[in-house]
């Protein structure tokens, strides 16, 4: 069962070859695609990075913003199941089993647990909300994964939103009852942005931005909000 790996990037060269690295050993033991879907403002070395690396296909986006990003990729993949990566996310080393034997169980989308690169007690408390499904669960940096049947039916992310793409489109899969599952192999995701502000901070922007997410509030202020609190890119 072919995998299509799709990362969204902008100005991610850093993060980029430590992704790649990873995901090309596995693609050398498991049916795996593995795209680079790059924004049109980059302006890094993210397209030279991506030729050292025979079996990435790098995408040039028509669009800017992660949702436009995933859906220019995700009609060009060629997998059954499409799986969505941050730069800054490592995915288990078990992700392909985990994600087929998922599929396999009747589950046409999911999102994996994670823990952060950095061991703390409050960043563990936050990993630990990640393992169980619930109201902030699915987004964020959960690495979200569908059945590219599901994906197209839902006509894909939404590109009206240019932050909170993932939880607009974990809504939908609740609301049409679509079978989801959490995967508890955890991803790792980056601290950065933790560090670069505060536990206490970071967890409260994040709940203010998600209640007016929840309130109906245009992303485009939520965005300009998010980007004015936190010191962050977004």
């Amino acid at each position: 069962m072919l995998i299509s790996v799709i990362i969204p990037v902008y100005n991610e060269q850093e993060n980029l070859v430590k992704r790649l690295s990873f995901l090309c050993e596995q693609a050398n033991k498991f049916p795996i695609e593995i795209i680079v879907s790059n924004s049109p403002e980059t302006s890094d070395n993210s397209p030279k990075i991506c030729e050292n690396f025979d079996k990435v296909r790098y995408l040039q986006s028509e669009k800017k913003g992660r949702a436009a990003q995933m859906n220019f990729a995700a009609v060009k993949a060629k997998g059954a199941i499409l799986l969505f990566l941050h730069a800054d996310i490592q995915l288990p080393k078990d992700f392909y089993k985990q994600v087929t034997t998922s599929i396999s169980n009747g589950n046409k989308a999911g999102f994996f647990a994670y823990k952060f690169d950095k061991d703390s007690f409050l960043l563990n408390v936050n990993s630990k909300f990640t393992t169980k499904d619930g109201f902030f669960a699915g987004g964020g940096d959960q690495c979200q994964f569908f059945t590219k049947e599901v994906f197209t039916t839902l006509n894909g992310y939404n590109e009206e939103f240019c932050i909170m793409e993932d939880f607009e489109m974990i809504d939908r899969v609740r609301k049409y009852k679509i079978p989801y599952t959490i995967i508890q192999s955890k991803a790792i995701a980056s601290a950065r942005k933790y560090e670069n502000n505060s536990w206490l901070k970071v967890n409260l922007i994040n709940g203010y931005v998600f209640l007016k997410y929840k309130l109906g509030v245009h992303p485009k202020k939520l965005r300009k909000t998010y980007k004015l609190l936190l010191r962050e890119s977004v």
